[in-house]
């Protein structure tokens, strides 16, 4: 009994790449870590600079909380 069957071609051929370079689906998928990573450090760095500002607010007097949710 012979095997007649054609070995797969596993090759994404419907993809433009030239050759060589990364395929979409990979540059897609890094583009959107680096993504996620820029915004967790912005975040990171952000956060404390922000919580400071408010708390030296606070400390002055000027704290808007209390008075935001006064009923009239």
């Amino acid at each position: 009994m012979a095997n007649f069957e054609k070995p797969l071609d596993l090759r994404d051929d419907y993809l433009s790449a030239a050759p060589g370079l990364p395929i979409v689906p990979t540059v897609r998928t890094a583009a959107l870590l680096a993504a996620l990573l820029a915004y967790a450090a912005g975040f990171a760095i952000l956060y404390p600079i922000a919580q400071a500002s408010v708390s030296k607010s606070a400390a002055e007097g000027n704290d808007p909380t209390p008075t935001m949710f006064v009923a009239p």
